[in-house]
This record gives C-alpha cells, sequence and structure tokens, in this order.
C-alpha cells in the first residue's frame, strides 16, 4: 500500500469509531504519557488539540497548564504551508475554530515561541510503523517543525494500537518519531 492508501485505511477506522472507544483509549494513552520522566521534566510543551477522532488532548492541556508548564499550540498558517508554536495560558479564552474546523490559538493574541525552546512535541499522525516512521495529513506541516526541533528533544506520537503498522513507505528526509505510545503498547527507541 502507497501512503495515500494507506490514509484513506485508517483514517476510514478512525472516523468510524465511536465516542465511548475514543475516549477509553484517550484516558489509557494520556495516563502512560504524564507518567513520563521525559513529559515530567518538559518546561515548554508543544502538542496539538484533537480533532476527528484523533487521540484527546484537552485533557493533557489542561493538566500542562495547571503544572505550570508552558503549553505551546499550533497555529496554521495556510498561506506559507507551516505550523507558528503559540503559547497559550487558558483553554477557554485563547483558542478559536479554525477554517478547518478544529481549535487553534486565536490570532490577535499570539505569542510566537521558537521551536528551539520546546523540550518536548507530542504529534498527531495518521499512521506510524514499528520503525517510528510517520505519515501524517500529507502537507508537511509537522516536518518543518521536526526538522527544526534541538536535538535532545523529544518528538512522541500518541495513536492508537490500529495505527500503528509493520512498516509504512517513507522517505529518507522523514523525521522519526521517539516514541509511539498507544493504549496497548510504549514503543521506543533502544537508546
Amino acid at each position: 500500500m502507497g501512503k495515500s492508501e494507506i490514509r484513506k485505511y485508517i483514517l476510514n477506522i478512525r472516523n468510524n469509531l465511536n465516542n465511548t472507544v475514543v475516549n477509553e483509549k484517550s484516558k489509557i494513552i494520556i495516563n502512560k504519557l504524564i507518567s513520563l520522566e521525559e513529559f515530567k521534566n518538559s518546561k515548554t510543551v508543544f502538542i496539538y488539540m484533537d480533532f476527528r477522532n484523533e487521540v484527546r488532548t484537552g485533557e493533557i492541556i489542561n493538566f500542562l497548564l495547571e503544572q505550570n508548564k508552558r503549553v505551546v499550540l499550533p497555529w496554521t498558517d495556510t498561506a506559507n504551508t507551516e505550523i507558528v508554536p503559540v503559547e497559550i495560558k487558558d483553554m477557554e479564552n485563547d483558542l478559536i475554530t479554525s477554517s478547518f474546523g478544529y481549535l487553534e490559538p486565536k490570532k490577535e493574541n499570539v505569542i510566537e515561541v521558537k521551536v528551539e525552546e520546546i523540550d518536548l512535541i507530542i504529534v498527531p499522525g495518521v499512521a506510524f510503523d514499528k520503525r517510528f516512521n510517520r505519515i501524517g495529513f500529507g502537507k508537511g506541516y509537522y516536518d518543518r517543525i521536526l526538522n527544526r526541533k534541538r536535538k535532545n528533544t523529544l518528538a512522541i506520537a500518541i495513536a492508537y494500537e490500529f495505527q500503528v503498522l509493520e512498516e509504512i513507505p517513507y522517505e529518507e528526509h522523514d523525521i522519526k518519531m521517539d516514541a509511539i505510545i498507544t493504549e496497548e503498547n510504549m514503543y521506543r527507541k533502544e537508546d
């Protein structure tokens, strides 16, 4: 299967999950993530807002804010096909629904954060494999951020087990994940 077939196949499964399943699996994944030392030690965390049955992230964002960590969300600059990392202080007041239908930081109070300041990146994706490759939506938004991160900044993907395949097509320049957390497994690169 090529990337587009894999995308179609996985999204079809994900889009058909019911709410209860999404919430249950998300809870397990979130608990694993927040118990990681790297998560506890991070001060500035870049994380996405979930959309269409992605692993739910609202609870993680609230938890990070309560822990007084800097919470950075993607603001999508569609004109330049890039993600601008923006700090938010409050989920109620700092977010607005984008033209794509997901929540993102409001344009007017954009506190831009340098990618180099980020300690941990929580990465969404459509499909992954056991070699830590990732397939996103094909626009390369996350690749650009991942390419600019510090060497010691971890990129951790959160996904459901059915999104992790044995092997997916990848290109040499694709950035691999450092870990993939699912409701059933924690895939980590051997140090």
